[in-house]
């Protein structure tokens, strides 16, 4: 891997976030292009929004293009000097237009994206993910990594698998992104409703055999399916969650926010969603 993008809301930087793209690229000796959008035609958010987090009397009687520019300026400078202290070589794009537009272009010509579940360019209150991130994972033309909020290490990679096609290329696609994982524990878990398990495991497990060490499979039937696997993946830690697209299927309902508690507003494990 080369290209990693750091999407970020220009006006919000998320050093946690910023933090799991360096340790990314510092594993996979990769380049990190912070990805500054600025939601320069459609800015919904009021002076006195954008202002909140503010220290201070720096912002002071300015507008609300003049706050955006002072933050923007500001957290492109704190990315670089991150990425400086953190030996990780770094680009920045700073996208002026539709956000959502803006992250499409980029991820044609990216590796992988690295996302905030939080990131959003409204005043509502929303769920994780948001609604601009939910596009993302659908839209995206690369793998996307929605971030934890805590990170300590990953001890452990969850393959979640439903016998899917996409679910197998969600698998290849991590699988040739993180060769440097090979050496951590490999779960492959599958929850089906009772009698519908149709997992082929052996011609999936000679497979990952060629790519990684320590391979074990957890299969569960539960009429609970979509329940079960979160519940699941609750009891997990320092893991690396791998799902399918986004959109259709599993991960789909997994992520609603109508579904309890969604796994990305719950888990603080690293989630990496790819589909073909």
């Amino acid at each position: 891997m080369e290209k990693i993008l750091y999407v970020t809301d220009a006006v919000q930087l998320n050093i946690k976030c910023l933090d799991f793209a360096c340790f990314l690229c510092n594993l996979t000796h990769s380049r990190l292009t912070g990805v500054f959008l600025e939601n320069l035609e459609y800015e919904a958010r009021s002076r006195k929004a954008l202002q909140a987090a503010a220290v201070g009397t720096r912002l002071y009687g300015k507008t609300r293009k003049e706050v955006k520019e002072i933050y923007c300026e500001d957290n492109i400078q704190h990315f670089k000097e991150a990425c400086e202290v953190r030996d990780v070589c770094c680009n920045v794009h700073h996208d002026r237009g539709v956000p959502i537009l803006e992250v499409m272009a980029e991820s044609r010509y990216a590796d992988l994206i690295i996302i905030d579940a939080n990131t959003s360019f409204t005043e509502e209150r929303e769920g994780a993910p948001t609604g601009f991130v939910r596009d993302v994972l659908k839209q995206s033309e690369c793998p996307v990594v929605i971030a934890p909020e805590s990170f300590e290490a990953i001890e452990e990679i969850i393959f979640t698998y439903d016998n899917s096609r996409s679910a197998a290329f969600a698998i290849r696609q991590f699988t040739q992104l993180f060769p440097e994982l090979r050496d951590r524990k490999v779960t492959i878990v599958s929850v089906m409703p009772p009698g519908r398990s149709t997992l082929d495991k052996y011609k999936l497990k000679e497979w990952l055999k060629d790519h990684y060490d320590d391979i074990a499979f957890e299969i569960i039937e539960d009429r609970r399916a979509r329940t079960r696997l979160l519940e699941y993946l609750l009891e997990k830690n320092n893991a690396f969650v791998v799902m399918g697209a986004y959109g259709r299927s599993l991960p789909s309902n997994i992520f609603s926010p109508s579904h309890g508690r969604p796994v990305v507003g719950t888990l603080s494990h690293p989630v990496f969603i790819a589909h073909n």
